[in-house]
């Protein structure tokens, strides 16, 4: 591959890096902490790196005055959050479950709302929503949108495109892969296992398909599986600087590392051309095909 090329293949990568939550930070050892931010995160556009201060109590006045984002909560017996819009007050809560959600003009309704879902109210955290962090979410959508490369703008599906023969030839290893487990598992009597495996099998067979008859639309599964290649990688070269790796269920991506400084230098290298980090890259791809 030419420097170039390598190039464009850390561009595309870029645009899979999910972002980290810092408010997943604050909650996510409480019940329905989890739930209510990726609520946030997917029904409000909450920013990811928003910085966050402690305060003793929810005065409504800085409600609809200073305090400009969602302020958490930490209930006795699960998550909340509460900011103004307009003229009403909205709140989200969850002890684990579904996220409830309610609006009212009236903070007291609001507060009985939080109180019957969360409990007792312990702490209160509000969060800064800069002008620096709406300026980084714009960037990093429109990175999304288009990769800027030699001959103007690239958009993300059509840089997965550019690169259709490495995806394919990932692809078929994998397939010869499952298929020799799959009959493994026969002959040993999984004949579950080997179900699950066919159903994967099916899968990767359609996206190969459409990567070879160059079909418009990119198959999600293949997208997921080069982010989660991104974070592994990452972690196996550099582990401290990416810290754990978790799954989400929210974003464009499965996985989020804690640190995003191993992903980031991990394209860095590999747009200086380090062959090695991008052939590590495409073979936990296949193994993302591989385990489904």
């Amino acid at each position: 591959m030419e420097l170039k090329t390598h190039q464009i293949f850390a561009q595309l990568c870029e645009t899979f890096l999910p972002e980290a939550s810092s408010t997943m930070g604050i909650v996510n050892s409480l019940p329905g902490g989890e739930q209510v931010v990726q609520f946030l995160h997917t029904k409000y556009g909450l920013a990811h790196d928003q910085s966050y201060s402690p305060i003793p109590k929810i005065a409504w006045s800085d409600l609809k005055g200073r305090y400009r984002s969602w302020v958490l909560i930490k209930g006795s017996k699960g998550t909340g959050a509460i900011r103004a819009s307009g003229d009403n007050y909205e709140a989200v809560a969850s002890s684990g479950g579904e996220v409830q959600v309610s609006s009212s003009g009236r903070g007291g309704t609001v507060l009985d709302f939080l109180k019957a879902n969360i409990g007792s109210l312990k702490e209160f955290y509000v969060g800064t929503d800069s002008g620096s962090v709406k300026k980084k979410s714009k960037d990093r959508a429109d990175a999304k949108k288009s990769t800027t490369a030699a001959g103007g703008a690239v958009s993300q599906d059509t840089l997965i495109k550019k690169f259709r023969p490495l995806w394919a030839r990932a692809i078929t290893a994998s397939i010869a892969d499952i298929k020799g487990m799959v009959g493994t598992m026969v002959k040993n009597d999984a004949f579950e296992k080997a179900e699950r495996k066919i159903v994967s099998l099916k899968k990767l067979e359609q996206a190969r398909y459409s990567i070879e008859n160059g079909d418009d639309n990119v198959p999600s599964n293949i997208t997921t599986a080069v982010s989660v290649a991104i974070m592994m990688a990452a972690s196996h070269y550099y582990p401290d600087k990416t810290g754990e790796i978790t799954k989400q269920r929210y974003g464009s991506s499965g996985y989020s590392s804690e640190n995003q400084e191993g992903p980031r230098q991990l394209l860095a290298d590999i747009s200086a051309g380090d062959t090695k980090k991008l052939g590590t890259i495409l073979s936990f791809f296949k193994r993302s095909l591989i385990s489904g």
